[in-house]
């Protein structure tokens, strides 16, 4: 059964742990429903059993500048962002949380190689990224920005921030899925210097739409890949 192929793996925990569930879940059909196993079937791991990635990264900078008066400011999150993020998930997914609270507070206080960066305008949330560290990648899993203040940069800034982490924790590389229909997303990426990658087919549990895999790659990336 695939609860008890998931149940195995984590057992098998050790230092590529998140890597070995994730390769075991994809193998038994895709990361669809994911969020759900993830919130309600793992086995939590104890805060004091190791040095969380977000304990130890820091922003670059941490405020973006809308216009000469209008600064956001930005924090990597901690427990008390948990429904920051569920209000702008909710203003970007007409009403829905693609991550439920129990699922985002579980990455936020347990998941060692996740970290989080929330921008608000004063005390009001306006966007968020999440991003897994694994190994020599750096995936980014979710990134929204609520309606009204789109197309003012902040995606930029928070991708920016994101490839900056990895560079300073010696990643390789930098990926993300994005729908196959969002074509201005794609644009921004490849702005950013991300390449396309091959498809996933019906990778979008509600509708079933392909997702288009793209990945940055870090200098020491290039590097290797020259042979230098």
């Amino acid at each position: 059964m695939l609860l008890n192929r998931i149940i195995f793996a984590w057992q098998k925990l050790n230092r590529n742990g998140w890597r070995l569930i994730l390769n075991t879940y994809k193998g038994a059909g895709g990361l669809k429903n994911f969020k759900d196993w993830f919130s309600d079937k793992v086995t939590r791991t104890t805060a004091k059993s190791f040095v969380p990635l977000a304990a130890r990264v820091k922003l670059e900078q941490p405020f973006y500048s809308i216009s000469d008066e209008w600064f956001l400011t930005a924090k990597i999150a901690h427990e008390e962002d948990t429904d920051s993020i569920l209000t702008i998930e909710k203003l970007c997914y007409d009403g829905k949380t693609p991550w439920n609270r129990s699922a985002i507070l579980h990455e936020i206080r347990f998941n060692r190689n996740a970290f989080y960066i929330v921008v608000y305008d004063n005390q009001r949330p306006v966007a968020f990224v999440g991003s897994w560290v694994i190994d020599n990648e750096a995936h980014i899993t979710n990134i929204a920005t609520i309606p009204e203040y789109q197309n003012k940069g902040i995606a930029s800034y928070l991708m920016k921030e994101i490839i900056q982490v990895a560079e300073k924790e010696h990643i390789k590389e930098v990926t993300l899925e994005v729908r196959v229909s969002n074509k201005t997303a794609q644009s921004l990426y490849r702005t950013l210097g991300f390449e396309d990658g091959r498809i996933k087919h019906g990778y979008y549990a509600n509708d079933h739409e392909d997702a288009l895999e793209m990945r940055y790659l870090l200098p020491q990336s290039i590097e290797e890949q020259k042979g230098y």
